[in-house]
């Protein structure tokens, strides 16, 4: 199959400065919930002495529920800017799979991650297949959250914190719902490393500008 694609007819702003920035925010939340969850899990720094012992567990707690605080912001805000934003970011960017187009395009960027298409059609914002794993993604970005907030309002059940999260308790125990926290990680962080996989594997063979873009926020346009 000949080469589809076409020197930069010209530079699109693609994803907005919200975009950009709940990305990164995501970004690092997600590391640092990782390392701070996996550590309250299986606690493996030991105080070495126990006068004057820091206490290592209060503070990593601590911490990670604060990141978890801004990731829930920052979360809140992509999503808002599902209503807001430009058509590449918003609900106008969704494919409809009941239009024969949309449906060929997805197809054909789906054979294209299994290696069956070599040139997918160009297209400057996500791709359908990208767009289905985002939203697999924020729905179990909205799982964390849920679950991470009820176990932390559990510390006082009198909260608002728990007054608007204690419900899940009534269909799911304690331990299963700190269970489903940590697996729900995983599952996050297998996202993340095939994200970052594909960004860069999909930026040199098409030249569609996937990494400059989340910084710069400009895409080239080589649709012919």
């Amino acid at each position: 199959m000949a080469d589809n694609r076409c020197a930069a007819r010209r530079y699109v702003y693609v994803w907005e400065g919200p975009v950009r920035i709940s990305h990164w925010i995501n970004f690092f939340c997600m590391i640092f919930l990782s390392f701070t969850g996996v550590y309250i899990h299986y606690p493996f720094i030991e105080a070495t002495s126990f006068t004057n012992a820091p206490y290592i567990m209060g503070v990593v707690r601590y911490t990670h529920y604060l990141v978890g605080v801004i990731f829930a912001f920052s979360v809140i805000l992509r999503l808002f800017w599902l209503f807001v934003g430009n058509k590449y970011s918003s609900w106008a960017s969704f494919s409809n799979p009941f239009k024969k187009e949309d449906r060929e395009i997805f197809w054909r960027y789906f054979k294209y991650y299994i290696f069956l298409e070599k040139n997918p059609p160009h297209v400057l914002g996500h791709n359908p297949v990208a767009l289905v794993a985002y939203i697999v993604l924020f729905n179990l970005f909205i799982l964390q959250i849920f679950t991470g907030f009820a176990l932390w309002g559990q510390a006082d059940p009198n909260s608002t914190l728990y007054a608007i999260t204690g419900w899940i308790f009534t269909f799911v125990s304690n331990q299963w719902v700190r269970f489903y926290h940590y697996i729900f990680m995983f599952l996050v962080a297998g996202f993340v490393i095939n994200h970052l996989y594909s960004a860069v594997l999909f930026d040199f063979k098409s030249q569609s500008g996937e990494i400059s873009s989340i910084f710069a926020g400009w895409k080239p346009d080589r649709r012919k």
